[in-house]
């Protein structure tokens, strides 16, 4: 990989309350680096995820797997200054995020917020009682996508699988800024749907991360709009989303892929077996969205692949796991022919042979 990007002290310290910037600031540097996650919980000690390490912080910068005497705490007065620092002191300007239950900072960091939620005719629209803060301190690294570009030949879309915490938004990240940048010497017109703001991580309409510079981003849009507005709008070669699997992205992501359009986005799962299970991945993969399916490996490096499917294989695959009885069971139809989308043809709506 080629590198490593941290703004850790920049954009982080500068919320953080004074006692544990002390802490983090007494910290060796190369502990300092390792930060991955800042945890504060009303009334309870502040904890650090350094490396694979959940470990608590003193003042002096000490840091120890359990409690001590000289342990941190935090206040209710000092936890509620920590958001408001983080909401810029205008909490009202960050309702959209707060429904999801984070803030992003500068730098591309991502405040979770816990507390008592606030419901409004069955809608949560806020977030109050603040009871605890989670800071996940960005790390964009640069070539995390190099083993999964060489394989791919953009022929058409791929997938991206694993679980939680086995680096596929960081790779997507990288893969968006390496094709938007001139990948193979092409540039590449690239939609983002940034849905939940983690991959540009955009604050006031600037991207944070680098996602390449022929890259048009829509943040906070849902993968439904923001799909079909891209496609009608923007004219891009290849969209990217993360996290998909809700039966309403079935169809825009048709309606794309009927366009021309290449699609790449990530899933949990574990396997291609599990992919299987999941009735709105299994349409698509019986649709032909993808021309690879990758799932990573949790145990090695970001970018690691530990199953890569293309072509033929996609489909031996899903032959094998159906025939066997392990995969959903249906007739693959998406719906009447009303919920078809403007300009797709009947005959991309098919099932694997």
């Amino acid at each position: 990989m080629n590198g490593r990007k941290n703004n850790f002290s920049e954009n982080i310290l500068s919320v953080l309350p004074q006692s544990v910037c002390h802490g983090i600031n007494a910290l060796d540097p190369c502990l300092q680096s390792e930060i991955r996650e800042v945890r504060l919980r009303l009334r309870q000690p502040v904890s650090l995820q350094i490396g694979e390490e959940n470990l608590f912080l003193s003042e002096s910068g000490a840091v120890r797997h359990f409690p001590q005497s000289d342990t941190l705490s935090i206040g209710r007065e000092t936890l509620e200054e920590c958001f408001r620092a983080i909401c810029g002191y205008a909490v009202h300007t960050h309702q959209n995020e707060l429904q999801y239950g984070f803030v992003t900072l500068k730098g591309g960091h991502r405040a979770g917020i816990c507390g008592t939620g606030v419901y409004q005719e069955g809608v949560l629209t806020g977030i109050r009682e603040v009871s605890s803060i989670h800071i996940r301190v960005s790390h964009q690294i640069l070539g995390a996508a190099d083993e999964i570009l060489r394989q791919w030949d953009r022929m058409g879309g791929i997938l991206l699988a694993g679980p939680p915490a086995s680096g596929k938004t960081t790779i997507l990240r990288d893969m968006v800024r390496q094709l938007g940048s001139g990948y193979g010497g092409k540039i590449l017109k690239i939609a983002l749907i940034d849905e939940r703001g983690e991959i540009a991580a955009s604050v006031g309409g600037c991207p944070q991360n680098d996602v390449g510079f022929c890259t048009d981003v829509l943040n906070g849009f849902s993968k439904e709009e923001g799909i079909s507005m891209a496609v009608r709008t923007l004219s891009p070669h290849l969209i990217f989303c993360d996290e998909i699997g809700r039966e309403s992205e079935v169809l825009p992501i048709a309606f794309a892929m009927a366009s021309g359009v290449i699609m790449v986005a990530s899933v949990h799962g574990r396997s291609f077996e599990d992919l299987c299970q999941k009735p709105a991945i299994a349409r698509l993969l019986q649709m032909g969205m993808c021309s690879a399916v990758a799932v990573l490996d949790t145990q090695e490096r970001v970018g690691t692949i530990k199953q890569w499917l293309d072509g033929r294989k996609i489909k031996d695959e899903m032959d094998r796991i159906f025939s066997g009885g392990r995969g959903l069971r249906g007739d693959g139809i998406l719906g009447g022919i009303s919920d078809i989308p403007p300009g797709a043809p009947a005959g991309m709506f098919r099932v694997a042979d």
